[in-house]
C-alpha cells in the first residue's frame, strides 16, 4: 500500500486588495495540483467593498478568519492552526502561473533533504538570478562573503547544490548567497515544525519604516535563525511557478498602510488574472536550464506592460508615495 503523501498547509494573508487577493487565491486553486492541502485565509477585518462577501463564497477554504492583527501576529495565528507537515505562507499579492503536479516534487525534495530552511516558488528579477547563478559567481567572486561563512560553518559550508526529485523535477539552492529562511514568512515553503522550533514571530522594537510591514519581525526571525547556528539553505526550483502582482510603474505592488493603500491599484483587465498561466507539460523544457528562470523571461502580463527600464530589467521599488489613495 502506497502511503499517502505529506499534508500541505497553505495559509494566506489578506488585506484590502481584493482584485490582488482574487488572482492568488483563484490561481493557486487552479494551479497547485496537490492531493493533500489544509487551505487557511486570515483576513486582517477588511474594509474594501466586497471583499469579505468573496472570501464567504469560498467553499474549499478549510479554515476562514476574520480578526485584526499585525502582519507577524497573523502568520503566527497560521502557524498555530497548521496541521501539515509543510507550510506554504503566502501574500495577497502573488500570482501563480504554472498549473500541474509540481508541488509534489517542491514536497519530496523539502521533505527529503532536512538541511533545506526555506523554498522560494517566486520568479526571481533576472539581476537576481545572474548575482546568484551567474557565471563568475563562484568562490572568488564573493571572497569576503566566502570567508565569512566559512568562520560561521566551517565543514558546514553551504555550497550551492542542483537537487532532482524522484521525477526528474530540478531545484537549486542559493549556497551562502542568501539567508536559509526566509525570515518574512511570507513567501515561503518551509517545514512546519522548523517555524515552530524558532518560534514565533516578534514585532521588533526599534523604529520602523512604512515600508517594513513586519515591524522588525523578519530581521528579528533572521538573527534567531543565525544564532541557531543551523547551515540552512534556501531553494528554488529551476522554473518558479509564481510571480509578484506589479502594476505600478515604479516595479512595486499597491501596499496597504492603515486606511491608505499606495501605489497603482488596480483590477485585471481581463478576467481574474494578471498574468497568463501555462501548462506545466507545456514549459517542461526550461528544466533543463542551469539556472533558474527569471521574472522578464517568463512572466506575460494580460493587458498591461511590466514596469521595466531602458535594459529590459524589472524595476524594483519600495512603496509608491506619489499614488496615495483610501480604501474603499
Amino acid at each position: 500500500m502506497t502511503s499517502a503523501p505529506p499534508l500541505l498547509t497553505i495559509g494566506v494573508l489578506s488585506w484590502n486588495r481584493l482584485h490582488y487577493l482574487r488572482a492568488t487565491l483563484e490561481a493557486m486553486k487552479r494551479c497547485i495540483q496537490y492531493p493533500r492541502i489544509q487551505w487557511i485565509v486570515l483576513d486582517n477585518r477588511s474594509t474594501e467593498s466586497g471583499l469579505a462577501e468573496y472570501l464567504k463564497s469560498l467553499d474549499w477554504v478549510d479554515d476562514l478568519i476574520f480578526m485584526k492583527s499585525t502582519h507577524v501576529g497573523a502568520m503566527n495565528e497560521i502557524v498555530s492552526r497548521a496541521k501539515g507537515e509543510a507550510l506554504l505562507l503566502w501574500p495577497d499579492d502573488m500570482q501563480f502561473v504554472v498549473e500541474g503536479d509540481w508541488m509534489k516534487d517542491c514536497m519530496e525534495v523539502l521533505m527529503t533533504n532536512r538541511w533545506i530552511g526555506s523554498m522560494s516558488l517566486n520568479f526571481q528579477r533576472r539581476e537576481t538570478v545572474k548575482r546568484i547563478w551567474g557565471p563568475g559567481q563562484s568562490l572568488r567572486a564573493g571572497v569576503k562573503e566566502a570567508w565569512n561563512e566559512l568562520k560561521r560553518y566551517g565543514t558546514g559550508f553551504r555550497f550551492r547544490k542542483k537537487l532532482l526529485s524522484s521525477r526528474g523535477y530540478p531545484i537549486r539552492t542559493y549556497g551562502w548567497k542568501e539567508d536559509g529562511i526566509i525570515g518574512a514568512g511570507i513567501a515561503s515553503l518551509t517545514r512546519a515544525d522548523l517555524w515552530k522550533t524558532l518560534g514565533p514571530w516578534k514585532v521588533d522594537s526599534g523604529d520602523r519604516n512604512i515600508v517594513d510591514s513586519s515591524g522588525g519581525g523578519e530581521a528579528e526571525m533572521l538573527v534567531r535563525w543565525q544564532n541557531s547556528g543551523m547551515p540552512l539553505q534556501r531553494a528554488i526550483p529551476v522554473l518558479p511557478v509564481s510571480a509578484d502582482i506589479l502594476t505600478d510603474s515604479l516595479g512595486t505592488k499597491a501596499k496597504v498602510r492603515g486606511d491608505k493603500r499606495y501605489g497603482d491599484y488596480r483590477a485585471p483587465t481581463q478576467g481574474d488574472f494578471y498574468y497568463r498561466i501555462r501548462k506545466q507539460e507545456d514549459v517542461s523544457n526550461l528544466w533543463k536550464n542551469d539556472q533558474p528562470v527569471s521574472f522578464e523571461d517568463f512572466v506575460e502580463p494580460v493587458g498591461f506592460n511590466l514596469p521595466l527600464d531602458e535594459r529590459g530589467n524589472l524595476l524594483k521599488g519600495g512603496l509608491n508615495m506619489s499614488i496615495v489613495s483610501s480604501i474603499v
